[in-house]
């Protein structure tokens, strides 16, 4: 009897360990099963990592013209200008203009005291018609035999120098009223009613203003680039006119080095005498050269490089860059037409990353 309780408990102690070690086997199972999906998934973390393209915007390269302009500075004035002088000394009469005053060629600016100039003419005037009488009586006298040829020769001696006496006379009498020999603006009165106007001396000053220029100096390595064809933008106030070159000196100012150009300015313009404003001149012109926004440039070390997209892949490419501007730069190698730059999201990018192109420029 004790022997059969003894069989049926080794009976269950073994179906007892069977079932531990199945619980075991199943255990063991799921976790393998669990690292392996674990194990894809990570796998397929790193092919997704690896498949991640880069958003990028793509500008075409087209060669293009750069111009270079340079900028000098000058005072603008007027190109016709008078200024009303006497030539004799004398009180001035009257002043019949006030600064600012529009005037026109031949109008009478200022009027001098004339009476002695009168009297002088008068009498010059005078001295002439009895001289001319004098000739003509004793012309009519010499056909009738009456006087000598000589007396006749004589009288019209004495008639032509009293002739030139009366048209002198009568031009020192004119020239006591001062005109103005241009059509312009009064820009000073130097003189008073009362005064004595001195030879030589300024009474009135007179500018044209639909007629301006003015003279810029231009440094040496500009002045073989610029000509009478050459462009120039005359700038006041950030107001733009297009002006051009009317005359340039080909030897510098003594102690600066630098040459004087004459720009005109239009009638149009609004730039009045002593205005100062600045000429720019287009100095140098390239055709047909790479021309690429100066931010998108990188640099490693002491070189410059660019992305460029080669399929779905950007590529680093080495540039060489030569003059820059307002945010834009010539390249001198590296760039050639209808390559597609990569000019937004370079920043992220390595040599060979996946690229998505968002749009083109």
């Amino acid at each position: 009897m004790f022997k059969n309780l003894f069989k049926k408990m080794n009976r269950l102690r073994v179906v007892f360990w069977l079932a531990v070690v199945a619980a075991g086997v199943a255990a063991l199972t799921l976790e393998v099963q669990a690292k392996l999906k674990e194990a894809a998934a990570n796998v397929t973390s790193l092919a997704q990592v690896e498949e991640t393209r880069y958003p990028v915007t793509l500008l075409t390269v087209t060669p293009t013209t750069w111009e270079s302009w340079r900028s000098y500075y000058g005072q603008a004035k007027a190109a016709r200008t008078q200024d009303v002088t006497s030539y004799v000394r004398e009180i001035v009469q009257a002043v019949h203009v006030q600064v600012g005053d529009v005037v026109q060629a031949g109008q009478t600016v200022v009027s001098l005291r004339k009476t002695d100039y009168a009297a002088n003419a008068q009498a010059s005037r005078t001295g002439y018609q009895e001289a001319r009488l004098n000739y003509n009586r004793l012309l009519e006298l010499s056909k009738k035999g009456g006087v000598s040829q000589s007396e006749v020769d004589k009288a019209y001696a004495a008639m032509k120098t009293l002739e030139a006496s009366d048209q002198s006379s009568r031009s020192t009498l004119q020239r006591t009223e001062l005109k103005s020999s241009i059509d312009g603006i009064v820009a000073a009165r130097n003189v008073e009613p009362g005064e004595v106007a001195e030879v030589g001396k300024s009474l009135i000053s007179i500018v044209d203003p639909s007629d301006m220029e003015a003279q810029l100096m231009v440094s040496k390595k500009d002045i073989h680039n610029i000509g009478r064809e050459t462009p120039v933008v005359l700038l006041v106030d950030e107001t733009e006119s297009q002006g051009w070159v009317k005359r340039l000196s080909p030897e510098a100012q003594p102690g600066t080095g630098l040459y004087p150009v004459v720009v005109g300015a239009p009638a149009d313009s609004g730039i009045l005498p002593g205005t100062y404003l600045e000429g720019r001149f287009l100095v140098e012109r390239k055709n047909d050269v790479v021309v690429v926004s100066s931010d998108i440039v990188m640099y490693q070390a002491d070189k410059e490089f660019v992305y460029v997209a080669s399929g779905d892949k950007a590529s680093k490419v080495e540039i060489r860059t030569g003059e820059g501007r307002n945010g834009r730069v010539i390249v001198t190698s590296g760039l050639q037409a209808g390559d597609r730059l990569i000019v937004s999201g370079n920043r992220t990018l390595s040599d060979g990353a996946l690229i998505a192109s968002q749009k083109d420029l």
